[in-house]
C-alpha cells in the first residue's frame, strides 16, 4: 500500500483510540486539507463497504446493468414489460443516492472532527446483525470431574450442543433449556438430542424436572421416561437400567409392551431387553442438588487454600513490579493493598466507583468495574528492562470501542497500554517516543479475535509479555499462546516506564468541561501481576493452572 495512506490509517487508528498527539491531529488535519488523494481514498472505503451492503439488499446481479445511452421513451417502455428491470433500475438509483449520502455524512465528519479539536462525534453507518447462540443445555457445576481422552471437556458455563457429553468420573450439573435439571454422576456417556430429550448410555442421573418442562424425555435403548413434572433417577449399567420415582408421575414406553405409569416411591428394574421388575427406592443413592453444592463448597474451600499457598509464594518473587491478589482480609477501605513482599504502601491501589464483588471463589473478592468512572488509581515508579502483566479477568461485554485492562494515563514514551477492543482482540502497545515529538510510531500488537458470547461471566486469564531485548510482543488466553508479535526495533522503546496509570479504566478527565473518553471494563478483575521481566509461556501456564484449580 502506498506509504502516505498507510501514515493515514496509523493516523485514524490512534485518533479513534484517543491516544493521537497534537501533533498527529495537525498532521492529519493537514492532510485531508491538502491531499485531494487522501481525502478520497477514506471516501472511496466508505463508498465501496455501503456499495456492497446496499447491492447485497437488493439482489442486484451484474447481468441486470444495462448501458444508459438509449433514448427515455424506450428504456420506459421496456422497464413497462420487464418489472424487475424496473426494479433493477430503482435500485440502481437508491444506491446512487445513498452513496452520495454517504460523501456527503464522511465530508461532514471531517468537517466536525478536524475543524474542532474538541469535537468528538463519529458518525457510522453499519448494519449489525443480531448476535446467536447455539445449544440445548448448560453445564453448571462440575466437580472432580475427570475426562477421558476420547472425550470433550467443558467447563462451567458452556452451553452443550446436541452430541456427545461423557466423562470418566465426578459429578455434572446440567440444566436443558426445557428448564429440566439434570445431576449426572460418572462415569457417564450421554447423547443430547434436544432441550426436551437426551439418551443415555451410561452413568446414574437425577433428574428434577418443573411443569413448565414436563414431557421431558430419557431414552435408554429402547426404554424412554417420560416425565409428566417429577423427580426421578436413572442408573444405566451394561447389565440393565434402574428407574425410581421420588416424586410426582413418570411414564415408561417399549416397542414390545404397554406404557407403564410410576408414581411417588415406586421404582423397577430392567435387563436390557427384558422386563421389568419392580424394585425398592433408594434415593440416598442418587445426589440431589443441594448434596452437589455442599460438596462444590468443600471443594471450592480446597481450591482457594491451595491457591493461597501458592500465592503466598508468588508475591515474595522478586522479579515482580507490584502485585494485586485482591485477597487481603478485613476491610479495604476503598484501597487495593499491592500484596508483593516486603509490602510498600507506594504502590497502593485507590479504588474509585469499583466495587467489591466475589472473585473466582465464592472466599475471594475482586473488583466489578460497571460505570465510567469505575478504576483503580495506582503510581508505579522505576525503569524496566520488559514487561510481564498477567490478569484474571470476568468480561461482561465488550460493550466500548476500547475496554481497558491497563492504561498508563498520559500514554508517554517508554508506557504501556494493555486493553481488549470491542471486537475481542487484545491490544498491546508501548510508546517509543515522546508525545509531540516526531519520530517512530507505537507498534499495536493486535491478537484475533479470542471473544464470543458465550464467555460473557466467565473468568479467564489474560497475559502479555513484552521482551524488550528480542522485540517482542506475545498475547495469552488461559495459559496458551494465542499470538506472538516481531516488533520492527525503532518501534521498541530501550527500557519501560509506569508512573500513574488505571486499572479497568483509563486516566482523569483531561478533555474540555471535565470529559473522558470510556473506556471502564464492563466486568470484573480478581487478581494481577505485573513483572520486570518477559515470562516464560511455561510460568505463563504455571499461573494459569494454580488460578485454575
Amino acid at each position: 500500500m502506498n506509504s502516505k495512506f498507510e501514515e493515514m490509517e496509523s493516523l485514524l487508528f490512534d485518533w479513534a483510540s484517543g491516544t493521537l498527539d497534537d501533533n498527529g491531529v495537525r498532521r492529519l488535519r493537514a492532510m485531508l486539507r491538502e491531499d485531494e488523494e487522501a481525502r478520497m481514498f477514506f471516501v472511496q472505503q466508505q463508498m465501496l463497504s455501503t456499495a456492497l451492503k446496499l447491492e447485497a439488499d437488493a439482489g442486484l446481479e451484474l447481468s441486470d446493468r444495462q448501458p444508459l445511452h438509449h433514448s427515455t421513451m424506450s428504456s420506459t417502455k421496456r422497464e413497462q414489460n420487464n418489472p424487475a428491470k424496473r426494479l433493477s433500475r430503482l435500485s440502481v438509483w437508491a444506491m446512487t443516492s445513498s452513496l452520495l449520502l454517504i460523501f456527503l455524512l464522511t465530508g461532514r465528519v471531517f468537517y466536525l472532527e478536524f475543524s474542532n479539536k474538541s469535537s468528538t462525534a463519529v458518525i457510522t453507518d453499519t448494519v449489525e446483525s443480531e448476535p446467536t447462540s447455539q445449544g440445548v443445555a448448560l453445564v453448571t457445576r462440575l466437580v472432580d470431574v475427570s475426562w477421558e481422552a476420547d472425550q470433550k471437556q467443558v467447563s462451567v458455563g458452556d452451553a452443550l450442543l446436541p452430541g456427545r457429553f461423557a466423562f470418566a468420573s465426578g459429578f455434572a450439573q446440567i440444566e436443558f433449556f426445557c428448564g429440566a435439571t439434570v445431576i449426572v454422576e460418572g462415569p457417564a456417556d450421554l447423547e443430547l438430542d434436544s432441550p426436551m430429550l437426551a439418551r443415555v448410555r451410561n452413568g446414574r442421573l437425577r433428574a428434577q424436572v418443573p411443569p413448565a418442562a414436563r414431557g421431558f424425555s430419557l431414552e435408554v435403548n429402547d426404554l424412554k421416561v417420560v416425565d409428566l413434572g417429577t423427580e426421578f433417577g436413572l442408573s444405566v449399567t451394561p447389565s440393565g437400567t434402574d428407574v425410581q420415582v421420588f416424586d410426582g408421575e413418570i411414564e415408561l414406553h417399549t416397542p414390545t409392551s404397554t406404557m407403564k405409569t410410576l408414581t411417588t416411591g415406586q421404582g423397577v428394574a430392567r435387563a436390557t431387553g427384558g422386563q421389568f421388575e419392580e424394585i425398592n427406592v433408594e434415593p440416598e443413592k442418587f445426589l440431589n442438588i443441594s448434596n452437589l453444592g455442599d460438596r462444590e463448597q468443600q471443594k471450592q474451600k480446597a481450591q482457594y487454600r491451595q491457591w493461597q499457598t501458592w500465592s503466598q509464594n508468588l508475591r515474595q518473587d522478586p522479579r515482580l513490579i507490584a502485585y494485586y491478589s485482591f485477597a487481603e482480609e478485613g476491610d479495604w477501605e476503598r484501597r487495593l493493598a499491592c500484596s508483593k513482599v516486603p509490602h510498600t504502601s507506594e504502590f497502593d491501589g485507590a479504588i474509585v466507583g469499583a466495587r467489591e464483588v466475589p472473585g473466582r471463589w465464592p472466599a475471594k473478592r475482586a473488583l466489578e468495574f460497571k460505570q465510567p468512572a469505575d478504576r483503580v488509581r495506582v503510581q508505579i515508579p522505576g525503569e524496566f528492562d520488559s514487561l510481564t502483566f498477567a490478569a484474571w479477568v470476568k468480561i461482561d461485554s465488550l460493550d466500548r470501542w476500547y475496554n481497558s485492562l491497563f492504561l498508563t494515563d498520559g500514554y508517554d514514551q517508554n508506557e504501556p497500554h494493555w486493553q481488549i477492543l470491542e471486537n475481542g482482540q487484545l491490544y498491546f502497545s508501548i510508546r517509543p517516543e515522546n508525545t509531540g515529538t516526531a519520530g517512530s510510531k507505537d507498534f499495536k500488537a493486535l491478537s484475533p479475535s479470542f471473544w464470543s458470547p458465550t464467555m460473557a461471566g466467565k473468568w479467564i486469564h489474560l497475559a502479555v509479555t513484552c521482551d524488550l531485548q528480542t522485540n517482542t510482543i506475545i498475547h495469552y488466553l488461559n495459559g496458551e499462546v494465542l499470538s506472538r508479535h516481531l516488533v520492527p526495533a525503532e518501534q521498541m522503546p530501550q527500557m519501560s516506564q509506569i508512573g500513574t496509570a488505571s486499572i479497568g479504566n483509563w486516566s482523569s478527565p483531561t478533555l474540555p468541561g471535565q470529559r473522558f473518553a470510556i473506556r471502564n471494563l464492563n466486568g470484573a478483575i480478581d487478581e494481577l501481576a505485573i513483572f520486570k521481566v518477559a515470562l516464560s509461556a511455561k510460568e505463563i501456564k504455571e499461573i494459569f493452572n494454580h488460578g485454575n484449580l
